[in-house]
């Protein structure tokens, strides 16, 4: 069987949500998913403009992130 090829912006997600034990009220720094994820300034920056375009993150004080409960959703299916 083959394995559907995730995208850098659903690993990215899937990263935010690991960081934050599944819980939607806890924010995580941008740029140390970025890192953990061995992804550059701009990179991160692009999954997270996205990301926030399509409701599955929402953005809060300085470089603080949160996963929305439509952005678990997703990664449920």
């Amino acid at each position: 069987m083959s394995q559907k090829k995730t995208s850098k912006e659903e690993r990215f997600l899937q990263k935010l949500n690991e960081l934050a034990n599944g819980d939607p009220e806890v924010e995580v720094d941008r740029y140390l998913i970025g890192r953990a994820m061995g992804e550059n300034t701009r990179s991160t920056d692009h999954s997270v403009q996205m990301l926030t375009k399509i409701n599955f993150i929402k953005k809060t004080d300085d470089n603080k992130i949160h996963i929305t409960p439509l952005g678990i959703n997703f990664l449920k299916q």
